[in-house]
């Protein structure tokens, strides 16, 4: 997930980039001077804020496909009774990546 937050955060950069550019042009000139340019700074706020909040909202996707993981290891014939369609699906796919472990 990790080049996937990279993805987010540059898009993310050039919306911060882009968002001094094209509105309002003055609003962040009174600032104090850092040496670097208003839309730089932009861009870096924009690639920080984008590279939390993408990580945040991915390490709960990952979180939620671990316990699923989790819960079929431990409880594969209550995952059965269920949900038996996806039981067999996962069963299917994990036959498919260790073929000589029998599920």
């Amino acid at each position: 997930f990790f080049f996937l937050s990279l993805g987010v955060g540059g898009v993310c950069c050039g919306i911060g980039y882009a968002f001094n550019e094209n509105t309002f042009g003055d609003l962040f000139n009174n600032t104090i001077d850092t040496g670097l340019s208003v839309s730089t700074t932009n861009a870096i706020l924009g690639f920080i804020i984008g590279l939390v909040l993408s990580s945040i909202l991915l390490s709960t996707i990952g979180s939620a496909v671990n316990a699923v993981i989790v819960c079929f290891a431990e409880g594969p014939a209550e995952f059965e009774a269920n949900h038996p369609e996806l039981s067999r699906k996962m069963r299917e796919t994990w036959l498919q990546f260790y073929p000589n472990c029998g599920a």
